[in-house]
């Protein structure tokens, strides 16, 4: 973000939504004897998703703003949860710049805090309407498949399936913010399927410049930790294979992990067109907010690459 004195409108009203946001996080927290722990699981996260919904709600001229930003907490907690599940098939110990919740509380315990959350973020969306949590549902059945697809059934992985893989497990998720945001913002049929397009695409883009941010930081590593970290990768699918019984998962133990980096540059930029293409149409009114849609998806693809680099 830029400096006080650099600051843009655009930036001036990003930075309203994530401090309603912050608030209503805390609000929605407190009482809870598990505080603690959700705070744990939260920080450090940079708001992407809730900051979606947030801006499809404002740019359709949503007027319930708290049930808004209710639904943006429940999802940037249902998104957490999945980050602290992610961290223990991952086994890794480090998220964000500090410790994950299962290397300071314990495996076990970690994946019941897990579970806690995602049935807060439910408790929170069911307040709202089933509609509101079928959307969710719909979104998380489609990444938790996407994430198991991916750990247990990748063999030679084709860039056909990478795209497909990469759209169920995280984009997704960004589909389901925007859906979100043009149903509370009591948007027409028209308007929600195209900023369920535009959550898609970002969302795509988002992951692709997570994945090349990733290959980059091992690069930046040196060619001896690289070798020493992608042989742990690997590594951790022959156990998973000989655990679960996939004998597939062999094969991904010496296949690539990724498609080519030229590939994902070129399809980064392609997304990169056609979410910005989306958030230009005639559907959507001229306001600052349609502007903000515009600029998100760059933006979200910067706070990728900025935070990847604080942590080398």
């Amino acid at each position: 973000m830029n400096t006080v004195l650099e600051r843009t409108p655009l930036d001036n009203l990003l930075i309203g939504l994530k401090t309603d946001l912050e608030k209503n996080l805390l609000d929605k927290l407190s009482g809870r004897s598990d505080r603690f722990l959700i705070e744990r699981a939260v920080s450090g996260g940079k708001r992407l998703r809730p900051i979606l919904l947030l801006t499809v709600f404002k740019a359709l001229g949503g007027r319930e703003y708290q049930k808004a930003l209710d639904v943006a907490v429940a999802l940037e907690l249902a998104h957490s949860a999945s980050l602290v599940h992610d961290d223990i098939i991952d086994l890794d110990k480090s998220r964000r710049g500090g410790r994950t919740l299962w290397a300071q509380i314990g495996m076990g315990k970690a994946v019941l805090q897990g579970h806690r959350i995602i049935n807060f973020a439910f408790e929170i969306v069911l307040d709202i309407g089933v509609e509101m949590a079928r959307i969710f549902l719909d979104a998380w059945e489609r990444a938790s498949k996407g994430i198991l697809d991916e750990v247990l059934n990748r063999s030679v992985l084709t860039e056909r399936l990478y795209m497909f893989m990469i759209r169920e497990k995280t984009a997704s998720l960004f589909e389901a913010a925007a859906h979100a945001g043009a149903l509370l913002a009591g948007a027409s049929h028209d308007q929600t399927e195209l900023m369920r397009r535009y959550g898609l695409e970002v969302g795509t883009v988002y992951q692709l410049a997570d994945d090349l941010e990733e290959l980059y930081v091992k690069k930046r590593m040196g060619r001896a930790l690289y070798v020493v970290q992608e042989m742990r990768d690997r590594f951790l699918h022959l156990i998973l294979a000989s655990k679960t019984g996939n004998t597939k998962g062999v094969f991904r133990a010496v296949a690539p992990l990724n498609p080519g980096e030229e590939f994902m540059k070129r399809q980064m930029v392609e997304k990169l067109k056609s979410s910005i293409n989306l958030a230009s149409s005639s559907l959507i009114p001229e306001t600052p907010y349609k502007q903000l849609l515009q600029h998100l998806p760059m933006y979200f693809v910067r706070q990728m690459f900025g935070e990847a680099r604080s942590h080398v």
